[in-house]
């Protein structure tokens, strides 16, 4: 990735591979912990590369399992 069009574009097959984690609430590890770190990782993806772009990553996660 070398430029903003395809740090857009990454960014986008992220947020259609990892849909079904990246809605609903926060998974913990005691509670759910395959969602729980996919969590991670795509947050923490989404994050690094919102960041390269000068944005801010806000999650979309609210609340937690129980």
């Amino acid at each position: 990735m070398k430029n903003e069009k395809e740090i857009r574009a990454r960014i986008s097959k992220i947020e259609k591979d990892y849909n079904h984690v990246l809605t609903g609430s926060l998974a913990t590890i005691q509670i759910n912990a395959p969602r729980a770190l996919m969590q991670i990782n795509a947050e923490t993806s989404l994050s690094e590369l919102y960041w390269v772009l000068g944005e801010k990553y806000k999650s979309k996660l609210v609340g937690i399992d129980e």
